[in-house]
């Protein structure tokens, strides 16, 4: 099968996937980015009730007019009002009540100054107004940030830290969301070890599990971490068969390319799923394998640690960000120069890891293996480098996909 180019393979894994619109309850800390699935409607007046903005002294304002520091006015504080507090008092002419702030202002006051501003004698409670105050001066309404029935937040926005304290000051717990896709990361390789376990003799430690998996995290998505598995086509295609129904995506890393172990291919024949792809013009990642089984996607990446990056970020991003209502972040291509080099000739469009600071793209001289994975360290963003590219030189201008 010819290879094709990245664009189209993205395009034709997006034609095969559909948003997510099952819809579930989370209290509100687990709702950070998912996508609103309703209309959040103010049940309470915020605040509900009149409130002070500050510390200081609360009555009304027409018994101070005419205060000034040659002649100032007197009040009689009658009571003390503290946050939680709720006073039934109403105060007389030239009477007044210390407030503290976030404390219901009584009725019968329609102004706040500040504590700093007046005179208090503590023993005899009589308090000195040296200037006039206005209506409703350092006051804060009933309502004045929501009203009863008002939408707060639209159904379909993306929850974030801000939208949650806006929930809890409405006393709301729990909020409808839509679903986020549920991806199973699987490795095969008779090679691979879990860590923890002994390294046995021509064994190697699972490494694209963990990455995948802890990227998946890192991206707000609930991944299933299966333990790898050997090569044998039979065992993995019995296997996906089961699991597959429980996943709205599988992505598998390894046995995509063309040796005697590579086998994906059989499995998904076994399966009967529909090829949509095998193979991309890209380096490293070519081998990738693209098939659908029922509605269900299944992402076959190459087994090395930075083509199965590349490929993941390149292709299982877009796919995921389509599924979630786009509430899963997309990468983001813009420019960066070039402070380092790369010495290899790319004759097809190629892709190496770098960090991104300030405009500047800082390359590794080496460790540029798509096998190496101790170089992804420290770094936030690939290279892309356009086919034909001889080598990259010390300021050299390159696109930069930023991956965090």
């Amino acid at each position: 099968m010819e290879q094709i180019n990245l664009e189209n393979a993205i395009e034709i894994l997006l034609e095969n996937v559909k948003p997510l619109k099952e819809i579930e309850e989370k209290y509100i800390l687990d709702s950070l980015g998912f996508v609103l699935a309703e209309d959040i409607i103010s049940p309470l007046n915020n605040p509900p009730f009149n409130r002070s903005p500050l510390d200081g002294f609360t009555f009304n304002n027409l018994d101070t007019l005419g205060a000034t520091k040659e002649n100032p006015i007197t009040f009689k504080v009658i009571s003390e009002v503290f946050a939680g507090d709720f006073s039934e008092e109403t105060p007389n002419p030239k009477e007044a009540f210390r407030i503290m702030t976030g404390a219901p202002i009584p009725n019968g006051c329609n102004c706040v100054i500040k504590q700093e501003e007046v005179s208090f004698d503590e023993n005899t409670k009589v308090l000195e107004i040296y200037r006039e105050l206005k209506p409703f001066e350092n006051f804060c309404f009933l309502g004045e940030d929501l009203k009863v029935g008002e939408i707060v937040v639209k159904k379909g926005e993306v929850i974030t830290y801000n939208h949650i304290g806006v929930f809890a000051s409405l006393g709301i717990n729990l909020v409808k969301v839509f679903k986020k896709p549920k991806v199973g990361i699987l490795s095969l390789g008779s090679e691979l070890t879990m860590p923890g376990n002994s390294l046995k003799e021509g064994k190697i430690f699972n490494s694209n599990l963990f990455t995948l998996i802890s990227k998946l995290k890192y991206l707000g998505v609930e991944g299933i971490m299966y333990p790898p598995m050997s090569d044998d086509p039979l065992t993995v295609t019995n296997f996906i068969s089961k699991e597959l129904k429980n996943l709205d995506i599988l992505i598998t890393t390894g046995g995509v390319s063309v040796g005697k172990k590579d086998i994906m291919h059989d499995v998904i024949r076994e399966l009967e799923a529909k090829r949509l792809f095998w193979k991309i013009n890209i380096q490293p990642g070519t081998p990738v394998l693209a098939s659908i089984k029922g509605e269900k996607l299944i992402l076959s990446l190459s087994g090395n640690p930075f083509a199965s990056l590349v490929n993941f970020e390149l292709l299982g991003r877009p796919v995921l960000s389509k599924m979630s209502l786009n509430s899963i972040k997309e990468t983001s291509t813009i420019d960066g120069i070039v402070r380092g080099e790369f010495s290899k000739s790319s004759s097809k469009r190629r892709f190496i890891r770098g960090d991104f600071q300030n405009g500047e793209i800082f390359l590794n001289n080496n460790k540029h293996s798509s096998g190496t994975i101790s170089s992804l360290i420290g770094k936030n963003a690939i290279v892309e480098i356009a086919p034909g590219t001889p080598q990259l030189k010390d300021g050299d201008k390159v696109k930069v996909i930023l991956i965090d």
